[in-house]
């Protein structure tokens, strides 16, 4: 038995049965590592604060090398939310600048603590074995709320959870890293999605008594940046960005406790560009792929009515996004990217007929990218317009003081706790509003948006395939079907290129798809997208053009989601 290779009884293990592998892993050492490896019995594990010894036994040693995925549920809930009493004045108020920090520093000491856990696995392992090839995914903190008589103010907040230290030590095994919310199991974007623990940032459907809290998007960049062996990165949120629209006459948590203050929200993304633009040199040299969905679940960010005024996510003394900006930096060295955002057209360098041959070469190295952008623009104007041209504004609502939440209750406060006593608590049905949906024909700030993605195509050497879309819906795009939160989502504005390709059912030269209803690109900017892949791929070129019939049949949200799960099904899972 001794003189088998480890590679023949590795071959040989993988094709045993679990019954079998456990009869075979006492035989010797070599069939004991192979036995450990297939059954997957150290492939995954979910670290607690009080779990931990048990994690440092396991996988202080070779098994390191079978483990693939590290998951960790931080909990930020506080010692009143889970018992309390008719005394305690907090129960009654909002969280006060104090106990805001206190939470940051709860989830910054959990952060640390899993962070010096994984490094002790690593340094107790390291001396035999190589360092580890798996995935850590953190999910948004979650905040329980047993205590019945929390006031909704205290956990349906608007400030972001920060992390507060930044020295986290480096971790080498860390090779797939993400942060999502906590209401899907899967990950590739999985219909439909599943809800293991019932978290929810939605006071109306909770029933589980825990809330999700909402991270400050830069502790995705500040966590990568301690993993230099990183090659894919991940997140998954902003549901709660966008409220459902609902009559706020019936129901109080539409308007008043679910709304996500636009001053929070604002700092969050340029926390997030501040990151990236700070931290530029110490990003992971060998990150490659990411799939970065700021707009999860999709349902939501889509349900508004057309003629809401948005906000200035800007500011009035910026030209362009920083965030937009910010992601151009960090997805510079990629080769696959599945981005969902709210951005504009500072996402892609600025290139021009004059000096693109000399420029910095975007995205020299990406082959694939899936870009899906939110109809309204960081800068509170919108992308599509209504077709007779209505809807146009100069520029969003400003950010001021007054858009952050207080840190004290107030008389209004008081006054829709009262609502939410009577409409909510009593068992009372709300009613959908219907949304006001007329965004459906292109607007001047998709026109530039596209001709910079266009112009940065171009110049891109390796690229294979790209999509830019966008969900639109409106009743001049299916005036029969009824506008509400009901209705389906099916209707996809996008633009499609991909290289030829010579393999079964070949693809003989580059192709566009155009699923664009009846608009058509002016001359310049059809010119611009005929010309990606040109010099790569030579002159051919076919071009299909679906009309509004079509959209239906073959572009709906979610076929566009389907394709962009198998394009990407790879992504995020270790080697």
């Amino acid at each position: 038995m001794n003189q088998l290779a480890q590679e023949l009884i590795e071959r040989i293990s993988s094709f045993l049965p679990i019954e079998d592998l456990r009869n075979v892993l006492i035989l010797d050492r070599k069939f004991r590592y192979a036995a450990e490896r297939h059954s997957g019995a150290f492939a995954e594990f979910a670290v607690t604060e009080r779990n931990s010894a048990d994690f440092l036994m396991r996988f202080s040693g070779h098994r390191l090398l079978y483990l693939r995925e590290v998951t960790f549920r931080p909990d930020v809930s506080a010692a009143y939310d889970l018992k309390g009493n008719d005394n305690d004045d907090r129960l009654f108020s909002r969280e006060n600048a104090d106990e805001v920090r206190e939470r940051d520093e709860s989830f910054t000491r959990q952060i640390q603590y899993l962070f010096d856990t994984l490094q002790l696995v690593e340094k107790q392992a390291g001396e035999y074995h190589a360092p580890g090839r798996y995935r850590l995914t953190i999910y948004n903190p979650i905040r329980r709320t047993e205590n019945e008589d929390v006031c909704p103010h205290r956990y349906m907040t608007s400030w972001r959870v920060q992390l507060l230290a930044r020295n986290l030590p480096p971790i080498t095994s860390i090779r797939s890293f993400r942060i999502v919310s906590n209401d899907s199991k899967g990950y590739e974007y999985d219909h439909p999605p599943y809800d293991p623990y019932g978290y929810t940032y939605c006071l109306r459907y909770n029933e589980s008594g825990m809330q999700e809290s909402k991270l400050d998007l830069r502790i995705l960049i500040d966590l990568a940046i301690s993993m230099p062996n990183l090659e894919y990165l991940g997140t998954r949120t902003g549901g709660y960005e966008w409220c459902e629209t609902l009559d706020e006459d019936e129901d109080p948590c539409s308007g008043h406790f679910e709304h996500d203050w636009t001053g929070p929200r604002r700092d969050a993304r340029h926390d997030f560009a501040a990151a990236v633009t700070s931290c530029v040199d110490k990003l992971p040299k060998t990150l490659r792929r990411a799939t970065l969905d700021f707009l999860y679940p999709l349902s939501r960010v889509t349900d508004y009515d057309h003629g809401t005024l948005f906000p200035d996510l800007v500011g009035s003394n910026l030209t362009h996004d920083p965030f937009s900006t910010s992601l151009g930096i960090l997805c510079n060295n990629l080769r696959h990217l599945q981005l969902r955002a709210m951005i504009d057209e500072s996402i892609f360098h600025a290139l021009s007929p004059q000096n693109s041959a000399t420029s910095h070469t975007p995205w020299p190295h990406l082959e694939l990218l899936d870009l899906m952008f939110h109809n309204a623009r960081p800068d509170g104007t919108w992308y599509f317009q209504g077709s007779d041209g209505q809807g146009d504004v100069a520029r969003g609502l400003p950010v001021t003081d007054a858009s952050y939440p207080p840190h004290t209750h107030t008389q209004l406060d008081e006054d829709m706790d009262e609502f939410f006593e009577d409409y909510i608590r009593a068992g009372r049905q709300t009613r959908g509003k219907d949304n006001h949906e007329f965004r459906v024909a292109p607007h001047a700030n998709l026109i530039l948006l596209l001709e910079r993605f266009a112009r940065s195509a171009i110049q891109m050497p390796a690229l294979k395939e790209a999509v830019i879309w966008s969900p639109i819906q409106g009743q001049d795009v299916y005036p029969e079907r009824p506008m509400g939160s009901q209705r389906d989502l099916d209707v996809i504005w996008s633009i499609e290129y991909a290289e030829p390709w010579s393999s079964f059912n070949a693809r003989p030269t580059r192709q566009l798809d155009w699923a664009v209803g009846k608009w058509r690109p002016g001359k310049e900017l059809h010119s611009l997208f005929q010309e990606i892949g040109r010099a790569k791929h030579g002159d051919e070129l076919a071009e299909r053009w679906y009309q509004d019939d079509e959209w239906e049949v073959g572009w709906s949200l979610y076929e566009v989601e389907g394709i962009a799960k198998s394009r990407f099904r790879n992504y995020g899972k270790c080697v």
